[in-house]
């Protein structure tokens, strides 16, 4: 590997340790009002004919910063950084490189004692690419269940 080739893997690294820790720090800290609009657009998944078309080079290299996203936020240092600090982190180093990515929240009933759960994940065309492991059963905002479970997603 070359030295450049690993200077820019170790700035990729660093960039998403920082966006992972800016984004927790905003989610325990400042108030959801103050920093909305940093997440672009939230809501179900799209269908597949209105989500934005990623190329095969896009979505390898969307996979790739999610892996690294994932790696790193596994092994906790300061912060422990769950499903939407990594879709957050995600979405800001995706879209820095034009990476198209749409952050998609959704719930489901846990166990009486847990009460309602909630997920996020990113998806970058028709590819999750963070949170994709946790997703199952639960529905995206927006979405009807009729839609969902026509699809074979119910919830």
């Amino acid at each position: 590997m070359t030295l450049t080739r690993s200077c820019k893997k170790a700035l990729l690294r660093l960039e998403i340790w920082l966006s992972l820790a800016w984004a927790r720090f905003l989610i325990r800290f400042v108030a959801f009002r103050r920093w909305r609009g940093l997440l672009g657009p939230i809501g179900g998944e799209l269908p597949p004919e209105q989500r934005p078309r990623v190329s095969s080079a896009q979505a390898k290299q969307a996979a790739d910063i999610a892996r690294i996203i994932n790696r790193i936020a596994d092994r906790p240092v300061l912060f422990k950084a769950v499903c939407l600090p990594r879709a957050m982190a995600g979405r800001w180093v995706m879209g820095r490189r034009g990476l198209p990515s749409r952050i998609v929240i959704g719930s489901r009933r846990g166990e009486p004692e847990e009460g309602l759960l909630f997920h996020a994940w990113l998806m970058v065309g028709d590819h999750i690419v963070t949170g994709a492991e946790e997703r199952e059963g639960f529905m995206a905002f927006g979405q009807d269940r009729s839609n969902q479970e026509s699809t074979g997603n119910a919830a």
